[in-house]
């Protein structure tokens, strides 16, 4: 197990860094806090629901000297011929040791962070007077990147309610668990042997931005004060007992000539059905 322990933290560590061309010409030397080297990571994804109109949603991104400096979501689509948009805009402001994230509707997530930049717990206040407290755990690597290891949510000052626990001990191998009240799911997310995806675009794996409790942080994550992310793109994940769905998610990844990610197409089989899913990058 140790060996093993090793071996992922040397693969974890050792992978990649960013090219040149992707460096943002205004981080400062010596940061401390995580930086990303680009200025804008946006997101774009169709979806649609039967009875409904097809609804574009972008998720958009913004850094400033290595540092998410604002959050925008923009939901479009066509009714009755005319096109209608909405757009919600979410502000982070930093402080001493300090990240306070304030949504459109003003749920306010207030994030203490470490030296280095990264979260070690939030109070999150809702509009209806509901607070959500949270503490996270990382593994940090050979190079002092930080990898989220754990979140804990504890509602309303009473016992803890969810935790998401990220496993890295084995090689290519990710081994996420998902409690909920007394719910608990696992799941295996790798990368193919022998043909690993150098994550020289910076993006956080989809599956984790959308899992709760960790989809109340999105901000967060893309920020990095919930840690790095990983060196390589995950291309395969299935729950760890899927003997009757027979379940597995693949995902494939197109570039651009820069070896930047400008698409994924995520592809889920269950039950003998195919779920689909396409999310556009650009990234700048």
């Amino acid at each position: 197990m140790k060996k093993n322990i090793l071996i992922a933290l040397l693969f974890i560590g050792g992978l990649t860094a960013c090219s040149d061309n992707n460096e943002g010409s205004d981080i400062p030397n010596n940061p401390v806090y995580p930086v990303t080297h680009f200025s804008k990571i946006e997101l774009k994804e169709a979806k649609e629901e039967p009875g409904a109109p097809a609804v574009t949603v972008t998720q958009t991104y913004d850094y400033s000297a290595g540092r998410l400096s604002n959050f925008t979501s923009t939901q479009s689509f066509v009714a009755g011929g005319e096109l209608f948009k909405i757009e919600n805009a979410t502000n982070v402001v930093y402080g001493d040791h300090q990240a306070v994230v304030t949504d459109e509707i003003n749920n306010i997530s207030t994030y203490t962070l470490d030296d280095n930049g990264y979260a070690i717990s939030c109070v999150r206040q809702e509009m209806d007077g509901k607070i959500r407290s949270y503490t996270f755990d990382y593994l940090i690597n050979t190079e002092g990147k930080y990898f989220l290891k754990n979140i804990t949510e504890t509602l309303d000052g009473n016992k803890p309610y969810s935790s998401i626990n990220i496993d890295y001990s084995s090689y290519r191998t990710l081994r996420i668990t998902q409690q909920v009240d007394k719910s608990e799911q696992t799941y295996i997310a790798s990368t193919s042997t022998g043909n690993e995806i150098a994550n020289t675009s910076e993006i956080p794996y989809l599956f984790l931005t959308d899992l709760y409790p960790l989809s109340f942080h999105s901000v967060a994550i893309y920020g990095k004060f919930l840690g790095d992310a990983y060196n390589t793109l995950i291309t395969n994940l299935r729950p760890e007992d899927n003997s009757g769905s027979n379940e597995t998610t693949t995902y494939k990844y197109e570039f651009d000539r820069r070896g930047i990610v400008t698409s994924c197409d995520e592809v889920t089989k269950s039950y003998g059905h195919n779920y689909m899913r396409t999310v556009y990058y650009t990234i700048e």
